[in-house]
């Protein structure tokens, strides 16, 4: 039979059943980031890089080699992407061309004119790149001022409101008891 339900054939339910102690399958398998920043094995220990020896030796500081080995290609590849980069690059190349060009034109020899782009590159760049740092960090202090603004407004404009429901519900409230006062003095027992 097709829609016979005792047939035995069926898939049985995914997980544990309902008031099982074991946690279910994706439970217990670790995410990407446990992968990675497991905890120590020994509580007492602490953790690489912490700068502390507890053996009593002192540990080598880190080297210029340590830092090279940290570099990968998909830095490299990824580096316009990086807030301010792309236009301090562009400003530090149309900078670099411009000097180096004139430096060129003015009769200075083709490796001192080199020279020239060449720092001038570098000291657009960097400088470019510093300012508009500085100017994120204004655009994000002022952002926060205006959000506290805003939200300041909007608190003091719901006070405002709230007080206003309250007198009109007083209001209400005393013009009833008066309405309610006069029906009563009006009404009389025969």
């Amino acid at each position: 039979m097709a829609g016979d339900t005792r047939d035995s054939n069926q898939p049985s339910p995914r997980g544990p059943p309902p008031g099982a102690t074991e946690p279910p399958e994706h439970v217990k398998t670790p995410k990407v980031y446990e992968v990675f920043h497991s905890p120590p094995q020994n509580a007492n220990a602490l953790p690489e890089g912490s700068g502390l020896n507890t053996a009593g030796g002192r540990e080598r500081p880190p080297a210029l080699a340590d830092a090279v080995k940290t570099i990968k290609l998909e830095d490299f590849k990824k580096v316009h992407m990086y807030p301010c980069v792309r236009e301090s690059l562009l400003m530090g190349i149309g900078g670099g061309f411009g000097i180096g060009g004139i430096r060129a034109l003015w009769g200075a020899p083709i490796p001192k004119a080199a020279n020239w782009a060449v720092g001038t590159f570098v000291f657009a760049s960097f400088a470019n790149y510093e300012f508009c740092l500085y100017r994120r960090r204004l655009e994000k202090a002022h952002m926060k001022r205006a959000v506290e603004i805003m939200d300041r407004k909007k608190a003091e404009k719901e006070a405002a409101a709230q007080a206003k429901r309250e007198e009109r519900r007083r209001l209400k409230e005393e013009a009833d008891r008066k309405a309610e006062e006069a029906n009563k003095k009006s009404w009389k027992f025969w």
